[in-house]
């Protein structure tokens, strides 16, 4: 390495980066019609200066945004598609940010992926299918073909939406909605799952249950 190389490293170490505060979306899924149908990018410009994000491809780059931009925070947003606005395949691609006036390009921290695929979720097991809100709870147990929320619904409506992203899981659901029981009867309960892109799943058939009077 020649000693001007070595001193414009050695600076370039020393300056604070032109950007900070980077936060990118891990995983999305352009397809599927939810708030994660788009990856956002987003970081803060230590100096107004001319731009181009892009995304780096198999093919090449896909510029994403272009301009100036002013000192503070930059939100650009990638729809899954290439150059020719054409969706791109199931994968990881890479950010990256070019800097005009500081004549820099920064790779940004995490890949994206897209994932367009849906989960799928069955019952392991329900039980007991007859019970009264107060004294027993509904216990479901189920398996997921990748890493999803599961998501409960009861006569068509959500009830339970997991924290838990595991293969295996349960849930329960007390009969109850905003405190006070369900009316007595019969009711419908089906599984949705939810992956981390935001896919959804097909419900599982519908199982019925009993919910007594307290």
């Amino acid at each position: 390495m020649t000693a001007t190389a070595f001193a414009v490293t050695q600076r370039l170490k020393l300056e604070p980066s032109p950007i900070s505060r980077t936060r990118v979306d891990d995983v999305f899924s352009p397809v599927c019609h939810c708030p994660s149908k788009v990856a956002n990018i987003e970081f803060s410009l230590r100096r107004a200066d001319q731009l181009r994000v892009a995304i780096r491809t198999d093919s090449g780059e896909v510029t994403i945004a272009q301009g100036s931009f002013a000192q503070g925070d930059v939100h650009v947003r990638w729809d899954g598609r290439g150059a020719n606005d054409e969706l791109l395949p199931d994968g990881v691609y890479f950010p990256l940010v070019h800097l005009e006036r500081v004549g820099r390009t920064i790779d940004l921290p995490n890949p994206i992926r897209i994932d367009t695929q849906r989960p799928t979720i069955r019952f392991t097991s329900l039980r007991p299918r007859a019970f009264t809100p107060g004294a027993v709870k509904l216990k479901a147990t189920y398996v997921v073909s990748k890493h999803a929320h599961a998501l409960l619904f009861v006569d068509g409506r959500r009830r339970v939406f997991t924290a838990s992203k595991r293969l295996h899981g349960r849930l329960q659901w007390s009969g109850k909605v905003a405190g006070h029981p369900v009316r007595p009867g019969r009711h419908k309960v089906k599984l949705v799952a939810e992956d981390l892109a935001g896919n959804r799943s097909a419900p599982t058939p519908a199982v019925v249950v009993r919910v007594r009077r307290p």
